[in-house]
C-alpha cells in the first residue's frame, strides 16, 4: 500500500466501497482519518462537525437493523436474504445487498453531524423549527474523510439513508437538537480492489459563460 499516493491517482481511485471486512482497524488510523476531514475549510472558521464513532455492537446492530428497514422501505430490496435468492440486482444491488446485510460486522460506522445553521436565502421570518445542519460546510470535511480513507487502504461508502428514521437516530445516540446528521459512512477493511472511476469527463459537463453554450474560449 502506498501510505502517500499522487493526488490524482488519490482522487481517481475514491469508490464507494460497500464490502468490508469485519477485521479490527486499529484507532490510530481513524483519528488520521478523522484529523484529515477536521483540516476542511468552514466559513469564518467556525467548523460546524461533530462526530459519533460507533464501535458497540449492539449499537451497530441497531443502525444495521434500521437502514436495512429503510432500504427495502425506498427501494424494495428485501432486508431478508431469502426473499432476494435467485434476483438479478446487478453489480450495484449486489454490493448494496453486501452492506446491508453485513453492515453491523463493519468495525466502525461514522455518523457525521453538522451544527445546524439557517441558509443566507431563508428570511428571518420563515425560520421556524429546526435549520438543517450546515452542508457547505460539512461536506468538505466529508470529502477529506472519504480521500483519508483511501490513501490509508481503509475502505469506505458515504450514505444518507439515515434520514429515513433521523429521529430514531437522534433519540438512539442522544444526538442533540443543535446537530443534524449529515452522513453515515461504514469504514473497514475493503473485500474488493480499489480502482479507477467511471466518470463523465468535465469537459462534456461544462459550459462557457451561459448554460448550453459549449465553445469555449480560444
Amino acid at each position: 500500500m502506498d501510505a502517500n499516493p499522487p493526488f490524482f491517482d488519490l482522487v481517481n481511485g475514491v469508490r464507494a466501497m460497500r464490502r468490508l471486512k469485519p477485521d479490527p482497524v486499529p484507532l490510530e488510523l481513524i483519528w488520521k482519518v478523522l484529523n484529515a476531514g477536521v483540516q476542511a475549510p468552514s466559513g469564518q472558521n467556525t467548523q460546524p462537525w461533530k462526530f459519533v464513532l460507533v464501535a458497540d455492537p449492539v449499537k451497530k446492530n441497531w443502525f444495521a437493523e434500521h437502514y436495512a428497514a429503510a432500504i427495502e422501505s425506498r427501494f424494495g430490496l428485501a432486508a431478508d436474504q431469502r426473499q432476494r435468492k435467485g434476483l438479478d440486482l446487478g453489480a450495484q444491488g449486489r454490493a448494496l445487498a453486501y452492506q446491508m446485510d453485513h453492515m453491523r460486522e463493519f468495525p466502525y460506522l461514522l455518523l457525521v453531524c453538522g451544527e445546524r445553521d439557517w441558509p443566507f436565502k431563508v428570511p428571518e421570518e420563515d425560520r421556524v423549527g429546526l435549520a438543517p445542519p450546515n452542508y457547505g460546510a460539512v461536506y468538505p470535511c466529508v470529502q477529506n474523510i472519504l480521500l483519508a480513507c483511501r490513501a490509508l487502504g481503509l475502505g469506505a461508502a458515504l450514505t444518507t439513508m439515515h434520514q429515513v428514521f433521523e429521529d430514531e437516530l437522534h433519540a438512539y445516540f442522544e444526538i442533540p437538537e443543535t446537530y443534524g446528521v449529515v452522513v453515515t459512512i461504514p469504514i473497514g477493511w475493503p473485500l474488493g480492489n480499489f480502482g479507477s472511476v467511471t466518470r463523465v469527463p468535465a469537459e462534456e459537463q461544462t459550459y462557457f459563460d451561459q448554460w448550453g453554450e459549449k465553445t469555449g474560449r480560444p
